[in-house]
């Protein structure tokens, strides 16, 4: 088993070592990479920008270890749209 991290939240999950295969690190899609139960349950269909919206909106402590974990990030879509989302009032 390998084991990856969460590219929205950062959380270290557990999967079959692909990105592509089954389990807790399958991509929600092929740009975004590996996520975690909660955070591909939450986001569901949702585009990015429209999850991270609700995210900020509706679950605190969820967006709180987003923002947190793309803090320490230089770039890519995700931290980039993370650290736009952060800006917005």
């Amino acid at each position: 088993m390998a084991y990856n991290d969460c590219s929205y939240c950062g959380r270290t999950i557990q999967g079959a070592g692909s990105v592509r295969g089954s389990g807790a690190a399958n991509a929600s899609s092929s740009r975004e990479g590996p996520a975690c139960v909660e955070c591909k349950r939450s986001k569901g269909n949702r585009s990015l920008v429209q999850w991270l919206r609700w995210v900020k909106k509706n679950d605190r402590n969820r967006w709180e270890r987003i923002t947190k974990f793309h803090g320490r990030k230089a770039g890519g879509m995700i931290t980039l749209t993370v650290k736009r989302i952060a800006e917005e009032r």
